[in-house]
């Protein structure tokens, strides 16, 4: 009967004090559980696996960052350049000759021209040198003005008219194709020719197998380099990624310069022409893939 009394005579504030603390105690063992939780999920989603081949530590995240990382390490790679030459005597020889002519008029520039350029074509012809051979590749009239400062007006005095061909010139045979552009530079300055330029260069039939050599060349030394860089790394090259090529080819230019047929035709010998050698040069870039 004493114990029911003492029980049922306890304050309300102390009922309510024994809740507050029966939900603390659950609520600090849900956190405990949560902070565990969390822990463990983090350590389960790092990973440090060691470069095989730098020999260092290297992190990856699992999930879909963990799949990226693995396609962009697949894509190792080794990136080399090769050269490769090929030296070569031209068989091919183009001449360029003009005839310049000055005239009052444009008119009388113009015909006076024509009638100088008409007797180039016919004396070149003479020589065996045909009409398919010869091509016009460039004619310019212009008009000369007097000198005067910037208080005058400017005068005309006369026109200047340029006519220029350009002959092409093959020979397998080195010192033949000299002696016939030697032949052409004379004949057409003889004929009224003021001006010519020539140059040496390859026939395109010609120039596709030298860039082939040379390109064989310069894939087979990128080749060499690399193989040598991946032993020094310790990897493997296991393919191509990608190739690109780069041909440097300079046919030989002899400039140009004036020659007056008056001052040729007092010398009887015959202008030497020498053919040379040159060279052609391709670069190949090319990029393995390693593992």
């Amino acid at each position: 009967m004493n114990v029911e009394k003492r029980t049922a005579s306890i304050p309300n504030s102390t009922a309510v004090l024994f809740v507050i603390v029966a939900l603390l105690a659950s609520s600090t063992v849900f956190f405990a559980y949560q902070g565990r939780t969390g822990n463990s999920t983090s350590q389960s989603t790092t990973k440090t696996p060691t470069d095989p081949y730098l020999g260092k530590a290297i992190s990856l995240i699992s999930g879909p960052e963990a799949q990226a990382g693995t396609a962009s390490a697949s894509s190792n790679s080794i990136s080399v350049s090769g050269t490769g030459e090929v030296s070569y005597v031209p068989n091919e020889a183009l001449v360029s000759v003009s005839v310049v002519t000055i005239g009052t008029t444009a008119g009388d520039a113009t015909s006076s021209n024509a009638v100088a350029m008409s007797a180039v074509i016919d004396a070149l012809n003479g020589i065996g040198i045909s009409n398919s051979s010869i091509e016009t590749n460039g004619y310019s009239l212009y008009a000369n003005y007097a000198e005067c400062d910037s208080s005058c007006v400017p005068r005309i005095t006369g026109y200047t008219v340029t006519n220029s061909l350009q002959i092409n010139i093959t020979s397998a045979v080195p010192s033949q194709l000299g002696v016939q552009a030697g032949r052409v530079i004379d004949t057409a300055v003889a004929a009224g020719a003021n001006q010519v330029s020539l140059s040496f260069g390859e026939t395109n039939s010609e120039l596709v197998k030298l860039e082939s050599s040379a390109l064989q060349q310069a894939v087979t030394s990128a080749y060499s380099t690399a193989h040598l860089m991946a032993s020094s790394l310790g990897v493997n090259i296991t393919g191509v990624i990608s190739a690109s090529e780069g041909t440097t080819y300079t046919p030989e230019y002899y400039g140009s310069n004036v020659v007056f047929a008056a001052a040729l035709s007092v010398n009887t010998t015959a202008t030497p022409i020498m053919p040379g050698t040159q060279s052609m040069s391709v670069s190949a870039q090319v990029v393995y893939a390693i593992d």
